[in-house]
């Protein structure tokens, strides 16, 4: 990936996102779909992430294999690409913008790697001193005060210093067995990967956020679920019990753990006191959201591709060389034979090494530079050129048979002449005149 596309990436998975939390954020949360607007944060970043990344509308073949132009009858050799990066050996220069904006991306990513190893570092740190024992599908860690009651995978930390009932240790183990059974952590590890990858994007950060109190609210309705012998006492209790919690735990978390006091409380009881039945149509629009958002990539990657066309025959031809010096006074023209031009024979020309048609191909993209004034245009297609290799192995003929830009144009018949001397190509024991045509697909 190039530095503008991977631009282009980053441009295109931030819109994504918006688009995606702007949904959410309108519709989704203020509802009681929990579970539902669970996978629709963990599904948006993987999206943002990977949509812009899928070829789309690159079937199989395309620019392998372009279509036929009129009147071409050559040898037509695999495409070569050239991106806004390529340089020649000999025109190669410093370090420029691509190199630091490629470090740029890679330092926050680093940074943003780093600080997650660092998180975790301190969670074993934290908890790796502590007595364990196995109960039914998770670990009970006690904590004795030092940290406060939360879970990490499949432990749960216990704080036993902590003045509760009977009734209102239960909810909280309830609580805090929902995130383990419901395999929270793993969403929450999903997430910081994806912030690794799209630091730069703030409504990845801003989904973090939202999926951790999500949690908490699927958390809250377990604990809830278990007293329904009396649901308005248990939900004002607990609503009480999640004040008390915060207001002596203040400030007081475990890295990456989900911790009974988390921050947004008024929130949460804000939400176990609603009672409004959940509006299903919401849900559905993220459907359409879905399909949108994939039409849009396809439609951006379809336009700037072009479209694929059928795969051109390559037939024999008799070329037209150059015009006899014309005949002194006095005598008399003789009729002269035109040397046959192929496209097919039984040896194909080489250049020095060999490598066959890869080689050559090869040889033109390593020579053709990206003309700068094509880039500030954001000039992007493809380009044939044609050419033929005389008996002698010299390359001659080099002509544009289809252009794009009188730059880019100039650049590609350049690189061609810039080819070495071929071993020529044989037919019947004897050196023959091949010609061949190259696409050449510059992209940004």
């Amino acid at each position: 990936m190039n530095p503008i596309s991977l631009f282009n990436w980053m441009l295109l998975s931030t819109v994504l996102l918006g688009a995606w939390w702007l949904c959410y954020r309108l519709l989704l949360r203020g509802e009681r779909s929990f579970a539902y607007n669970r996978a629709y944060l963990v599904l948006g970043p993987v999206l943002a992430a990977g949509l812009p990344l899928l070829p789309l509308a690159w079937p199989a073949g395309w620019g392998t294999q372009p279509g036929a132009l009129s009147g071409v009858t050559a040898v037509l050799l695999p495409a070569a690409v050239v991106g806004a990066d390529a340089t020649s050996a000999s025109e190669a220069t410093g370090i420029g913008w691509p190199f630091w904006a490629l470090a740029l991306y890679l330092s926050g990513a680093v940074f943003m790697l780093v600080q997650l190893g660092w998180e975790l570092g301190r969670l074993w740190q934290s908890t790796r001193r502590l007595a364990r024992e196995q109960c039914d599908g998770y670990t009970l860690a006690r904590t004795h005060g030092a940290l406060p009651t939360s879970s990490f995978s499949r432990t749960i930390f216990w704080d036993e210093t902590l003045p509760l009932s009977a009734a209102e240790a239960a909810q909280v183990l309830r609580h805090e067995l929902a995130h383990v059974r419901q395999g929270h952590t793993y969403d929450r590890l999903v997430l910081e990967l994806l912030r690794v990858a799209l630091w730069f994007n703030p409504f990845v950060h801003l989904s973090g956020r939202a999926l951790a109190l999500t949690h908490e609210y699927l958390a809250d309705e377990a604990a809830l679920l278990g007293d329904a012998s009396a649901p308005f006492s248990t939900t004002r209790s607990y609503a009480h019990l999640l004040a008390r919690q915060v207001a002596t735990r203040l400030g007081f978390s475990v890295p990456l753990a989900h911790s009974f006091s988390h921050s947004q409380t008024l929130r949460r009881i804000a939400m176990i006191q609603k009672t409004s039945p959940i509006r299903r149509w919401k849900q559905w629009l993220a459907l359409p959201l879905v399909a949108a958002l994939f039409i849009i990539v396809a439609s951006g990657r379809m336009a700037a591709q072009g479209g694929p066309g059928p795969k051109p025959a390559a037939v024999l031809r008799q070329g037209t060389p150059p015009p006899p010096p014309p005949v002194p006074m006095g005598q008399t023209p003789q009729p002269v034979s035109s040397p046959p031009v192929y496209t097919f024979v039984e040896n194909m020309p080489q250049l020095p090494g060999g490598g066959g048609n890869k080689a050559i191909v090869e040889a033109i993209q390593r020579n053709v530079i990206y003309p700068q004034s094509a880039l500030a245009d954001h000039k992007e297609g493809r380009v044939f050129v044609s050419f033929y290799i005389d008996s002698n192995g010299q390359v001659k003929g080099t002509k544009i048979v289809k252009g794009l830009d009188p730059a880019i144009d100039a650049a590609v018949v350049a690189a061609v002449q810039k080819l070495p001397r071929f071993t020529p190509g044989t037919q019947g024991g004897k050196a023959v005149a091949v010609t061949f045509t190259v696409p050449i697909m510059f992209k940004i």
